[in-house]
């Protein structure tokens, strides 16, 4: 039976004003018309008259500014909550809190004058207040909660500072907020060293996004110089940057003086006995991959972690729909898929009614593709070496008429973790009732799946829905030139009431050569040009791409959903596809091209790009794997 989801309103619960103030651990006592603010007290400070004439001017007005400011900020840091757990130390696994001292955390002085008093306090309510202005590195030392602002939180954090003075450290519970990533690097574990004395730091901040920290901690029994020396590595390149650009990256880097051993024990389990690990932006322990150029297999490049921090933006950013509401239909739930070459795993899922489908706006397909260890937790050393291609196909009850409505290439070793949109096969999900959903992978299969569909309900303003389809081309024929003889026209009729009609497919290029068949069809461009009713309507697609060895491991790449430092030959380019990557369908509406009520037709032909010019596609040498292409294709029609 499929389950309706409703989703989570993003928006946190009301509360008031008050249980946010004690939640924020922050008290306030009112006499008069003066509202001032208990931690004066509890100082026992001797204060002379200019600290009383400052703290007249905590009148009602004036705090009346920042309250609203206060109220605010607590609302935005309910939204995405600190997962309570079960925590573990497995990947995967949900990371719990831990807490480090931190030799970047040496905060709060905002006078200069090497103490952290009232003094500071004050200065700090007169900048928040505008009555007065602060350097560069006064923003710095204010910035107690490091959100890149100065407020009433950084107050409070001053008051615990001077209340309970202890080394500065940073509290992943507290610091917590879904909208950063945590990579560990830690000097001791094999392989690290190398890694360690890397010279590409200033490349690490010039290729990371904004959002990630990185820790550096040492296992070794010269840990507290080892952290000490690698501080004064980023302190030189912080030098040559701008005053925001370093207060940025001083929030975001953290040295831990502390030996990894001596920390609690889920966290030494999970960092300290690998070189790198990360946390995620769903708060999960995370594999840190292959970091040498996956080319020639040489070097050892540390500036390659930001790979993951954007990888993790791409996964986050495709994957938690707040705003969205749909209907989620499990299919497999770490499901162990093995067998022998090509196996298939299917499953009977029971959908909606065909009506209930025609209410819905869109539909994604969810695939977290891992890979089990020994003991069936995730681990990359489970998965397969090789690049592979994965397809999901829609089935009768009795699993025949299988159509593909998802492609994946599968990467070498590393975990995918994908939301592909693939809204016009809604019709191959028709009638609904029992249908067999079929997921196949050429090689040997050794993943733990988990699939789910996302059936959207924002159907406002929404005219249609898919409801038929018409196979076209669809199977692997080999790219020679014989190719276009292999696909002939396709003729079909639109439906009369039919309001829009799609041509979908899925094309990838795979095999190679260089013996005349010029890497084709993995490494070459190919061209595949479609003509409808004659040149009515005439559309091509290529791949550009292929061949450009670093197409796939190019920054802008990654967050197109590459999974990153995989271990194999992951960057370069390939013909419509990048190894650990979905397969965007390729869709055009050639509504405009057809005639409704009657029979169309479409043509098909396909070359080899070489410079501007469309050649005949290669003879295989048989020097390697021939030349050929993956192709499904359908025409659909929405009413």
């Amino acid at each position: 039976m499929y389950v309706k989801l409703s989703r989570r309103n993003s928006s946190p619960s009301p509360f008031s004003l008050e249980e946010g103030v004690q939640k924020m651990g922050w008290i306030f006592c009112v006499h008069h018309h003066m509202l001032a603010f208990s931690l004066i007290n509890p100082f026992n400070f001797n204060l002379n008259n200019r600290i009383f004439k400052v703290q007249r001017r905590f009148n009602f007005i004036m705090i009346k500014k920042i309250l609203p400011l206060f109220i605010v900020l607590t609302i935005l840091s309910a939204q995405i909550e600190f997962n309570e757990g079960p925590y573990g130390s497995e990947y995967f696994d949900t990371a719990g809190p831990f807490t480090l001292v931190d030799l970047n955390m040496e905060f709060g002085d905002v006078t200069g004058d090497g103490i952290v008093n009232i003094l500071d306090i004050i200065s700090t309510v007169n900048y928040i207040l505008g009555n007065g202005e602060f350097t560069a590195e006064q923003i710095i030392q204010a910035d107690m909660n490091f959100d890149g602002t100065i407020n009433i939180l950084d107050l409070i954090g001053l008051a615990n500072l001077i209340l309970s003075p202890e080394p500065g450290s940073w509290d992943f519970a507290t610091q917590w907020n879904g909208e950063e990533s945590y990579i560990f690097f830690t000097l001791g574990p094999t392989g690290s060293t190398t890694l360690w004395n890397a010279s590409y730091y200033d490349d690490l901040l010039e290729d990371s996004p904004d959002n990630v920290h990185y820790f550096f901690l040492s296992n070794r029994s010269t840990y507290f110089q080892d952290v000490r020396d690698v501080r004064g590595e980023f302190d030189l390149i912080l030098g040559g940057m701008s005053d925001e650009e370093q207060a940025h990256w001083k929030r975001h880097l953290h040295f831990i003086p502390d030996k990894c051993d001596s920390h609690d024990d889920q966290f030494v389990d999970a960092v300290c006995g690998i070189r790198s690990i990360s946390i995620d932006r769903f708060q999960r322990w995370r594999e840190v991959g292959y970091l040498g150029n996956p080319a020639n297999f040489s070097g050892t490049y540390i500036n390659y972690l930001a790979h993951e921090a954007l990888y993790f933006n791409y996964e986050f950013g495709a994957l938690y729909e707040p705003d969205e509401e749909y209907d989620e239909i499990t299919v497999f739930e770490r499901e162990h898929y093995t067998g022998g070459w090509a196996a298939s795993i299917f499953k009977s899922v029971e959908l909606p009614s065909n009506d209930d489908l025609t209410g819905y706006s869109g539909l994604s397909v969810e695939l977290l593709r891992g890979c089990p260890d020994a003991n069936m937790n995730y681990s990359d050393a489970g998965c397969d070496d090789y690049d592979r291609i994965a397809h999901l196909y829609s089935c009768e009850e009795d699993s025949s008429g299988c159509l593909e409505i998802a492609r994946w290439i599968t990467p070498f070793d590393r975990q995918p973790h994908h939301l592909t949109d693939i809204s016009p096969f809604i019709s191959a999900l028709r009638p609904g009732g029992t249908r067999v959903i079929k997921f196949q992978e050429s090689g040997w299969p050794n993943s733990l799946l988990t699939l789910r569909f996302r059936l959207y309900n924002d159907s406002e303003g929404q005219t249609s829905s898919p409801q038929e389809y018409i196979p076209a081309w669809n199977g692997t024929v080999l790219f020679n030139p014989d190719y276009d003889e292999n696909r002939p026209p396709v003729i079909f009729a639109v439906p009369e009431n039919a309001v829009k009609v799609e041509f979908v497919s899925y094309i990838t290029g795979h095999g190679w050569g260089s013996a005349g068949c010029y890497n084709c069809a993995e490494f070459c461009n190919s061209r595949h040009n479609f003509m409808v009713n004659g040149g009515t309507g005439e559309f091509s697609k290529s791949h550009p791409e292929a061949g450009n060895n670093d197409y796939c491991m190019e920054l802008e790449t990654i967050p197109q959903g590459v999974v990153p430092n995989q271990y194999g030959t992951w960057g370069y380019g390939r013909a419509g596809w990048c190894p650990g990557m979905d397969v965007a369908p390729y869709i055009v509406d050639i509504t405009d091209f057809v005639s409704i009520g009657e029979e169309n037709v479409i043509d098909y032909d396909a070359c080899r790009v070489v410079g501007n010019n469309c050649v005949t596609p290669p003879t295989c040498q048989g020097d390697g794997y021939c030349p050929e292409i993956a192709m499904s294709s359908y025409v659909i029609f929405s009413y």
